[in-house]
């Protein structure tokens, strides 16, 4: 079944997982851990960022979680290579995924639309100028396979209404 769930693996436990680097501007917030490797704490780029005495993550008044780097202290960089393993292999699952049930709906542009669970496949890239609602239960899934990715806002679930955790993949 093409809409299977992606097996994140130890990926799961991070919001952002980046292996190139992470840029915030003032005022952002994001909830739950980001991670960059295996790349060091400088690819962590506009964020106040404290660490903690342990030496194993830093916190950040613009992180609701843990920031965590390839040069932060054991066990974070064998928690990093895993997840960036996990990460990899999640994507190269969901990009090969065949038989997609949607191909280039609304020529792209997903502002004000609502999408059904499924497998999403655009050739280029794709526009979400206002919030897209993801339409289903919390089981369902929604898989993009999308050669640019760059939503200017977030994507909500219609059953709770709550901002969806979306990782593009």
């Amino acid at each position: 079944m093409s809409n299977r769930a992606v097996d994140l693996g130890a990926a799961a436990d991070f919001t952002i997982l980046a292996k190139s680097g992470v840029s915030t501007v003032p005022q952002s917030i994001i909830t739950g851990d980001v991670g960059v490797s295996p790349i060091a704490r400088g690819a962590l780029t506009g964020f106040s960022i404290t660490l903690d005495p342990s030496g194993e993550f830093a916190t950040s008044t613009q992180v609701a979680g843990k920031m965590y780097a390839a040069d932060f202290g054991a066990p974070t960089p064998a928690k990093l290579t895993a997840a960036v393993l996990d990460m990899e292999a999640a994507y190269a699952d969901a990009a090969g995924r065949p038989d997609p049930n949607f191909v280039e709906l609304h020529a792209g542009i997903l502002g004000g639309k609502t999408l059904k669970p499924g497998v999403y496949k655009y050739a280029t890239g794709v526009g979400i100028p206002d919030d897209c609602i993801l339409e289903g239960s919390a089981t369902d899934r929604w898989i993009f396979q999308i050669a640019g990715f760059n939503p200017a806002t977030k994507f909500q679930s219609s059953k709770s209404q709550k901002s969806m955790n979306l990782k593009p993949l």
